[in-house]
């Protein structure tokens, strides 16, 4: 049973490409038959050239070394390019027909070829295995062993042997075989035996193995390289994936849904942050302390790369924590840069600049750790200007730096725009900067934009101006519209009971617009942060189950329709033609045990049920219709 599996995944191996070897000795293979058939096509020539007279040889002879090359060298050849070189086996046939094919043609020839018998020991050294390589070189040895004997007897190579003992003027006539040419000749045959070992058969083979020894040499050294390269391959697949997920996590930590407190329409707020590398050290956040307080911040970590970004992570998590538990900007930097300062060996720092802004009269406390100083836009003057203040020392950079506290009052339809100094030493091909005054110049032009567009402009102007240069820097910028207090309350209660619906393809790259769908909705109702997170995880469960399962890989659709009773509950429905799946009647997954230990499925819905109020299932008209219902 073992050899069938042994050969079985041999067979198999023709067709599937496992590693950077097996890839190598495919490509080896290809270059040893294209040899074959080049050696082929000289004894098409030499064939020729005898036919035609220009080589003394016998045409039985060539007829006989053409017919041989016919078998030894194009049918294995063929074989080889049919499979593409595949096939752990194919190499052995290669190798044993050529290396018959060149000792008959060494036997048959009249002249000592003496190098013929490395091509294959040179060919072997392609493949980076030194055990192959040392293989082929004793096989060859062996077959040209047999292959001087043959000479002996029915070959014309020897004839060069016989010029050490023969009497001068002797002339040998091969018509059939060598020995029945040299029959009637007397000849001391111990002496040329002699001599075909010591002047022939000894130098051949010494030569031989010096080439032999440095292929193998030749073919291990390749191997070691190769499996360095692999090493170094995986390693920088394994650090790209770490990468990848590294930005994944970072961007995660980072507020991504805006507006992010639809509930709050005293304010307008939109941000966003581009790394110069696979993952930053610059980051923005905000968040609600309370019912009328907004913590905003953008801060920037000295380095970049994986280190920034860890450093990064820590500080966004400790400035959120800590002004949760005070609400001085002041006391809450100072506690925050002694604990970034505690085992701070590395010397990363981080510029930040953090505001509470009240929701109620528009009041900002803020603090500047050595940051870039923010744009302020006035309604009443159309205009934005600096805020200027004495910055800080960085976080990070001492222990035990107290913090001043500043203060500043924003009126309705004023904004405030945050960045770091990506943008202001954003730098062109020409090493010019982008510059401050560059900043304030188009802003000041384009002071009609809403905070998202304003964002996207200034990005876009960053582009123009930097060119092909590559970005060096973090790109951050917040920018927040202050629309004075109003009663979210009030307007709630005015809105009226409405259903949309809308028809997707049932594919998960559909998801984004079916969210976004979603959102349009969820906002205009003003529903709260938690409420709008909720909802779209649950939403996300149920269509990429619908995209993944419903239409068994076929093209399908998938209807989701919003219902609102115009008080306190929205339903979404989702319809498809898929095939009969009630997910209700799945058995809820046991939450208690491990990954590896929980059975496959159940866990989306589980988690639907969990996050929505209601969850209703049923089969009409041949479609699936869900229904998941929520109160906000």
């Amino acid at each position: 049973m073992k050899f069938i599996n042994q050969k079985f995944n041999e067979f198999k191996s023709i067709f599937i490409s496992e590693d950077l070897f097996k890839e190598n000795e495919e490509h080896a293979n290809i270059v040893t038959a294209s040899t074959m058939f080049n050696v082929f096509w000289i004894c098409v020539i030499t064939w020729a050239l005898v036919y035609f007279n220009v080589f003394k040889l016998g045409m039985d002879t060539m007829n006989s070394v053409l017919l041989r090359s016919i078998v030894l060298l194009v049918v294995p050849a063929i074989i080889c390019f049919r499979l593409h070189g595949k096939g752990s086996w194919l190499k052995h046939v290669l190798f044993i027909s050529f290396a018959f094919m060149l000792a008959i043609a060494d036997a048959m020839l009249k002249y000592n070829v003496t190098l013929i018998m490395v091509i294959p020991v040179i060919l072997a050294a392609r493949y980076y295995n030194k055990k192959f390589t040392i293989s082929v070189a004793v096989l060859t040895s062996i077959i040209f062993i047999i292959s001087a004997y043959m000479s002996v007897n029915i070959g014309q190579q020897d004839l060069n042997s016989y010029n050490l003992v023969i009497r001068e003027g002797t002339t040998i006539t091969v018509e059939t075989t060598l020995r029945d040419a040299i029959s009637k000749i007397d000849v001391d045959e111990a002496q040329r035996l002699k001599n075909i070992f010591i002047h022939f058969f000894l130098p051949k083979i010494l030569i031989f193995n010096i080439i032999a020894f440095a292929c193998a040499q030749i073919s291990q050294s390749g191997k070691n390289m190769i499996e360095k390269q692999k090493e170094i391959t995986e390693s920088s697949q394994r650090i790209e994936t770490e990468l990848h997920l590294a930005n994944a996590i970072q961007h995660s930590m980072l507020p991504s849904i805006f507006p992010p407190f639809p509930e709050h329409n005293e304010i307008d707020i939109f941000a966003t942050m581009i790394p110069a590398k696979e993952v930053g050290g610059d980051f923005y956040d905000m968040f609600l302390i309370d019912e009328n307080h907004l913590a905003m911040c953008v801060a920037d970590v000295s380095g970049k790369g994986v280190p920034a970004s860890l450093v990064m992570m820590i500080s966004k998590i400790l400035i959120k924590n800590v002004t949760k538990i005070d609400m001085d900007v002041d006391k809450s930097f100072t506690r925050v840069n002694n604990m970034l300062c505690e085992g701070n060996e590395t010397g990363i720092f981080i510029t930040s600049w953090f505001g509470i802004l009240d929701l109620r009269n528009g009041h900002i406390d803020y603090v500047n750790a050595g940051h870039n100083p923010p744009l302020i836009y006035s309604k009443k003057n159309n205009k934005f200007t600096y805020l200027e203040s004495k910055p800080n020392l960085v976080l990070a950079g001492l222990e035990g730096t107290n913090y001043t506290k500043n203060e500043i009052t924003i009126e309705a339809g004023d904004k405030v725009f945050l960045y770091t100094d990506g943008v202001t030493e954003a730098t062109n091909s020409n090493k010019e900067l982008y510059g401050e005054e560059r900043l304030i110049n188009f802003l000041n032009k384009n002071t009609g934009l809403s905070v998202e567009e304003t964002i996207g402009e200034v990005k876009i102007d960053i582009d123009n101006f930097v060119g092909d240069a590559e970005q060096f820097d973090d790109i951050t910028m917040l920018e927040l519209l202050y629309k004075g207090k109003t009663d979210t309350k009030k307007d709630n209660s005015k809105k009226n009971k409405y259903a949309v619906e809308k028809e997707f393809k049932a594919d998960k790259k559909e998801l984004d617009n079916v969210q976004e769908y979603v959102l349009k909705e969820l906002n205009n109702l003003k529903c709260d942060s938690k409420t709008i997170n909720d909802i779209n995880l649950a939403i996300e469960e149920v269509f990429v189950n619908i995209a993944s399962y419903a239409y068994n890989d076929k093209e399908g659709t998938c209807t989701l329709k919003i219902n609102y009773n115009g008080k306190d509950t929205i339903d979404f429905v989702f319809k498809d033609s898929g095939v009969k799946f009630n997910p209700l009647e799945n058995k809820e997954p046991d939450t208690t045990l491990g990954v590896e230990e929980r059975s496959i499925g159940g866990l989306g819905i589980f988690l639907t049920k969990k996050v929505m109020d209601k969850v209703e299932y049923k089969y009409k008209n041949n479609k699936n219709i869900l229904t998941i219902s929520k109160k906000i």
